[in-house]
């Protein structure tokens, strides 16, 4: 695990090469992440506003899971892009290939 602090602001980048790094570093529970994403996601890179609850990022998810995963979004208006929304989180998830999906996490209210 790789952890960055950026200059005077409360963002924070993070490396993981697994799921499993990613779960024993709490990134699910403190909903920087969603639950849905399956054992098999690698390379997560995840890029948090601490100030703003915002983030950005991006993970590897088997092809043998990566329909599992998008059955469980619902589609966008824009190719290749999914929401999902948890209380008051929304993840966008890019699509991009070989089962690289890039996301952004806002709140509701925004």
């Amino acid at each position: 695990m790789l952890v960055v602090l950026a200059g005077c602001s409360d963002t924070v980048k993070h490396h993981y090469a697994n799921f499993q790094q990613a779960q024993a570093d709490h990134l699910f529970e403190k909903g920087w992440l969603p639950p849905i994403l399956p054992s098999s996601t690698t390379q997560l890179e995840l890029i948090n506003d601490l100030d703003s609850n915002r983030s950005e990022g991006s993970f590897v998810i088997a092809e043998t899971d990566l329909m599992s995963f998008l059955d469980l979004l619902e589609a966008t208006e824009s190719a290749n892009q999914y929401r999902f929304q948890l209380d008051e989180s929304v993840w966008i998830f890019t699509l991009e290939r070989q089962g690289k999906v890039s996301y952004q996490l806002t709140s509701r209210a925004e």
